[in-house]
């Protein structure tokens, strides 16, 4: 689907999300893509999507990422498939704030605190 550039973006006390396709931003039906931005020892709420798998990718910075039971330290080049269903959060570490891409395997996934 093309159309206009457009980008949706949301501010938290951990940092930032913009989602660049999505059907938030209305420019796709069957995924969703973001970037983060995560401030060293900060990060969001445990949370599960219920409806799709969620991919994290880290493009700069560092993150540790728990996935279900798992802690997992990620840097530059890393990636991590969450798969649908499973609690997981985000939390940069080091000392410089983290950016990632997240992708989703729905364009409109849902999210609930675990």
């Amino acid at each position: 689907m093309l159309g206009p550039h457009r980008i949706v973006r949301h501010e938290f006390p951990w940092g930032e999300i913009e989602w660049l396709a999505g059907a938030e931003v209305g420019n796709s039906a069957e995924l969703a893509l973001a970037r983060l931005r995560v401030a060293p020892g900060r990060g969001g709420e445990t949370h599960v999507h219920r409806n799709c798998e969620e991919s994290i990718y880290v493009v700069a910075g560092e993150v540790e990422c728990a996935i279900g039971d798992r802690h997992v330290r990620l840097s530059p080049g890393a990636c991590a498939v969450v798969p649908r269903g499973v609690a997981h959060a985000i939390r940069g570490v080091g000392a410089s704030p983290a950016e990632l891409l997240l992708g989703y395997s729905s364009s409109a996934r849902d999210y609930a605190l675990a």
